[in-house]
């Protein structure tokens, strides 16, 4: 300690200065580190969670691709009329042009006992009995049944024995994998429909099922990867992949092994198997897969009985995010290089000026160290010392004002980037509605080409249906703009005079009718007569998007071969309307929860209903801006009532 003091001040100071710099930089520096990893690391799993919904949607839309087949094959005339006469023979052939049309695996007919009559993959084989299939015991209780199902080697024989082929995998040794219990694997998995089919006085006659085997079918994972990942590559390599897991086996993949074929046959980790098989949950982490590490989401796959059959697999290259991560950290370790020189040059050059003021320095740097910020200095001169303190305490206003504006922008890129999700998901939820009409009319008039010509007037009623629906998109694409300012207060109504039976219910309704016709449900109007006199200042595009959203909400959770009622009361100051359903209800606790952004209620049942959870939300918020209000009531079990008002004045607002 004695030599130590007796080094000149100077160089005491500098030495004194580079341990506070490079002790408080080397802190930050590690900080920083942490904190840009678990940032890097966040995003990365953000990314691969929302890829991983994708990746569902892609999946689920071929099986509702497979769902329509099936369904709209299964009414068709010449079907209907073959298992009536018990003339198979005549439908063979179209049945055989529609599996290889729409390029299923299987299509096959069975009688109303669930024996097999026709196969159009195996016209040979028929006669076994299919009515302990779940979804073929469902066709034959008249619903439409779909889902992913594992399909047994003997059956994969008697629909093709190029299926029981395909489906057939010698497991290949895997490193991490658990220890397995055999060594092959010969049952198939498949995305299966079955529908019933109906006679002329609406007997169930029959089902019609078919479907398509995953294995070594590469077109979901492919589809997945052009959807989510648009082909990207880095350093060769895929950037994104995807695999469909039959259980712990790969059977369907675009990962590759080093010879460059698809990794098929191989299995997942152990770490994975127990969360996702074992424990039925999502599994989000780094892994390595086959040959390189991703970033990676894992979820069970379930059959229509809810138990899982296997796994869906989206993954991130990781090495991406780790040259990004290397390259900031070198970036600040080579700016704290820069500082501790910087500090070196001007602690030498100052330090035979600074005597007492060193000490109000070293407190200031000691209080910005400790997150202090503007922390000043006395200025007591104008040499040196005082120059240095004018300029510390800029320095000390500048980060202050820079790191203000950090949070400020960070903030609103965050709020704008929450902002853009909402109305994609809006958009995405209003748009689906009016385009599976038009799908829907348009299937049935192909549909009329090839089988039962429609009438004058049914052509004409879905010719008027669809034109609406055109011109309800065009409509709305004019205002989906104008919907991403509701949470602004900058949302623009165009409010006009607007007939509620005749411009907003009624379209409503037709729009509405094909999904009524499938649920068999009835839909009454109440007071029509005081209703068709209606008229309220309002903005027609945006209330008909509240009455689609309640009808097709009444629809989806009301009881089939139910009713739905339309109401409609006044009084001095508002008009009140309502939708109600009969159906399960709703809890009383969450009567005010359904009103909320992405809701969707946890019952078993409902959890089946597909939906952006955005429907009632964006009711609420269009019901608001017209200044009005709205809520729920219900009666579990019985029924469930969604009631709005309407002020009567032109000026009401959400103002009042």
């Amino acid at each position: 300690m004695e030599i130590f003091n007796k080094i000149r001040l100077r160089f005491r100071l500098v030495l004194y200065f580079l341990i506070v710099v490079v002790i408080s930089g080397a802190i930050a520096t590690l900080v920083g580190i942490r904190l840009i990893n678990t940032s890097i690391i966040k995003q990365a799993q953000n990314q691969v969670m929302h890829d991983l919904s994708s990746a569902w949607m892609v999946y689920n839309e071929k099986l509702d691709d497979l769902k329509d087949i099936v369904e709209l094959t299964s009414n068709r005339f010449f079907l209907n009329t073959a298992l009536t006469n018990n003339e198979t023979g005549a439908a063979a052939k179209e049945l055989e042009d529609t599996r290889v049309k729409y390029d299923l695996d299987f299509l096959t007919v069975t009688d109303e006992q669930g024996i097999v009559v026709f196969r159009a993959s195996n016209p040979l084989v028929a006669g076994d009995d299919q009515s302990s299939d779940e979804l073929v015991r469902r066709a034959l209780r008249g619903e439409i049944a779909s889902a992913t199902q594992i399909v047994p080697r003997e059956k994969l024989i008697l629909e093709s024995p190029k299926l029981a082929e395909r489906a057939y995998f010698v497991l290949k040794k895997t490193p991490k994998a658990k220890p397995a219990s055999k060594s092959v694997e010969d049952s198939g998995m498949v995305l299966k429909v079955a529908a019933p089919t109906f006679d002329h006085e609406g007997r169930i006659i029959g089902t019609l099922y078919g479907g398509i085997l995953i294995n070594r079918s590469y077109d979901i994972v492919d589809s997945i990867k052009e959807t989510v990942y648009k082909g990207e590559a880095y350093k060769g390599k895929d950037i994104g992949t995807a695999t469909i897991f039959q259980w712990d086996v790969r059977i369907s993949t675009n990962v590759t092994e080093l010879d460059g074929n698809r990794a098929i046959e191989t299995r997942v980790s152990e770490s994975v198997y127990d969360a996702v098989l074992i424990n039925g949950k999502s599994w989000i982490d780094r892994a390595f897969v086959v040959r390189d590490w991703y970033i990676t989401a894992y979820e069970p796959i379930r059959d229509i009985e809810g138990r899982i059959i296997g796994i869906l697999y989206v993954g991130i290259l990781e090495e991406p995010y780790i040259i990004m991560r290397q390259e900031i950290v070198w970036s600040m370790l080579k700016y704290l290089i820069i500082a501790v020189a910087a500090a070196m040059v001007i602690a030498f050059l100052l330090g035979r000026q600074i005597t007492k003021p060193i000490a109000h320095l070293v407190h200031a740097t000691r209080q910005i160290y400790n997150g202090f910020l503007p922390s000043t200095v006395k200025i007591t001169s104008k040499d040196e010392i005082g120059i240095l303190s004018e300029s510390f305490n800029s320095m000390s206003h500048k980060l202050k004002q820079t790191l203000d504006e950090k949070d400020k922008a960070y903030a609103q890129l965050k709020d704008l980037n929450v902002r853009y999700l909402e109305l994609l998901g809006f958009a995405t939820h209003e748009l689906m509605q009016p385009l599976g009409v038009l799908k829907g009319y348009l299937t049935m008039m192909q549909q009329s080409f090839s089988g039962k010509r429609l009438s004058p007037e049914q052509h004409e009623h879905a010719v008027g249906t669809m034109l609406r629906n055109v011109n309800m998109l065009v409509d709305m694409s004019q205002t989906y703009l104008q919907l991403s300012k509701i949470e602004s207060g900058q949302l623009d109504t165009q409010k006009e005079r607007t007939n509620v039976y005749h411009d907003i219910i009624i379209p409503a309704i037709e729009s509405a009718r094909p999904k009524l016709m499938v649920e068999e449900m009835e839909l009454v109007i109440e007071n029509e007569n005081s209703l068709d006199r209606v008229d309220v200042w309002a903005d027609p595009i945006l209330l008909r998007i509240v009455y689609n959203n309640l009808i097709s909400n009444a629809i989806k959770y009301g009881k089939r071969r139910g009713k739905i009622f339309i109401g409609f009361m006044g009084n001095e100051s508002v008009f009140q309307f309502n939708v109600k359903n009969e159906g399960e209800g709703i809890t009383e606790d969450k009567l005010d929860v359904i009103f909320e952004k992405f809701t969707r209620l946890g019952e078993p049942s409902r959890r089946k209903q597909r939906g952006t959870g955005l429907g009632l939300y964006n009711t609420k918020e269009i019901v608001t801006k017209h200044g009005g209000k709205i809520w729920a009531e219900s009666a579990q079990g019985e029924w469930t009532d969604i009631i709005f008002t309407l002020p009567k004045t032109e000026n009401g607002d959400e103002n009042g």
